[in-house]
């Protein structure tokens, strides 16, 4: 098979050079496979296209492609994916980063489950045997777990455990080929979770090796501020996109937090403790959304007789107590250990809501409006 290794660099001349060194080390205990690295360079003031130059005077099978302008890491990505399946014949295409955070050695343990009969191949953190640094502040670890564990529920898909990986193999015929890169949602970190999904629905055969994620080895981190927020409008577009009752449903959430988070910066003056305000104000828009869901969200499944309501409302209370106890007790852990104020109360707040968002939608699509004969 022919791989195409597709790395974007941007002021990594203290990493380059060392990488590409690694990989044809790589690559040589793997004669059987023919492999080429395209390294896709945003035009860095540091020299590191003069390094590729230089590397590729040794080695024949590194390439160089200038992207005509730094668009972001996802852009940077289709740019050189694009190029290699137009101009390199790759009957695979694996995207790895220029940092040592994935490690080169890891690329023939890809092709090996390629070789398998997989499509996509995961470098995963969140399998058994994966990890993620030590070192991480403890922020990072809950945006990046968290944020995994929404993707997953979200988008429902249960065989995947790292949704954000950067380090992927793809089988190019019947499933690379096929993508649409120009409707990708994001030029940033969430192009990742967008394929992801694209290859998923194209029925690729995925699996996940684990892979210890490293700490950057030298130079800056690129890693962008906005790469949450990203993540969480991809994730939310493509289920959008996929299911016009989660879009409804996320209005009615919208409508359903502006009561509930009024409400709650309301009763919290006035009641004793922050998680009842919590707790009281959750009930109440829940009362309101119920309301909503059954007659626009999941007007085509609704609720029309007298004891299916009474039914359906009981499940619906019950369930939803689920996140909103989850949001008091995570409202009453922050405002204890870091002090009972606007900017804590609200940030555990919406920790909770997007739980809820999650938890709310599975429920009540699966069970309270289920479809007639499935789900």
């Amino acid at each position: 098979m022919r791989i195409v290794l597709v790395v974007p660099t941007y002021n990594e001349a203290e990493n380059i050079g060392r990488l590409i060194d690694v990989l044809q080390e790589v690559f040589a205990k793997d004669p059987a496979n023919d492999y080429r690295l395209l390294v896709v360079e945003g035009n860095s003031p540091d020299g590191t296209a003069n390094i590729v130059k230089e590397k590729m005077e040794h080695f024949t099978n590194v390439h160089l492609l200038m992207e005509q302008k730094k668009s972001g890491l996802g852009a940077a990505y289709i740019y050189g994916f694009k190029y290699a399946m137009e101009n390199m014949a790759p009957d695979v295409l694996i995207e790895m980063d220029a940092d040592f955070q994935h490690d080169p050695h890891d690329v023939v343990k890809m092709v090996a489950k390629i070789s398998e009969g997989y499509d996509y191949v995961i470098g995963s953190r969140f399998t058994s045997g994966g990890s993620i640094p030590k070192e991480w502040a403890f922020y990072r670890k809950l945006i990046s777990i968290g944020g995994n564990i929404f993707s997953k529920l979200v988008l429902n898909i249960w065989s995947v455990n790292d949704f954000t990986s950067g380090f992927k193999a793809s089988r190019v015929k019947n499933f690379a080929e096929k993508l649409d890169f120009d409707s990708v949602l994001s030029g940033g970190f969430a192009y990742k979770i967008d394929l992801l999904y694209k290859m998923h629905r194209l029925g690729a055969k995925i699996a996940e090796i684990p892979i210890a994620f490293g700490l950057r080895d030298r130079g800056i981190s690129k890693m962008e501020r906005n790469n949450f927020i990203d993540s969480l409008k991809v994730v939310l577009m493509l289920r959008m996109y996929e299911n016009k009752a989660f879009y409804k449903f996320v209005m009615v959430g919208f409508a359903g937090l502006f009561v509930d988070t009024t409400l709650f910066n309301i009763l919290r003056l006035i009641l004793p403790a922050s998680h009842t305000a919590a707790l009281v104000s959750g009930f109440i828009a829940m009362m309101t959304t119920f309301t909503l869901n059954n007659f626009w969200s999941f007007n085509e499944r609704k609720i029309e007789s007298t004891s299916h309501k009474v039914l359906g409302f009981i499940i619906y209370v019950a369930s939803s107590y689920v996140p909103i106890q989850i949001r008091s007790m995570l409202v009453d852990y922050a405002t204890e250990h870091f002090g009972d104020t606007f900017v804590v109360s609200n940030i555990a707040f919406f920790i909770g809501i997007v739980f809820g968002l999650v938890w709310n939608f599975t429920v009540y699509s699966r069970i309270i409006w289920r479809k007639k004969g499935g789900n």
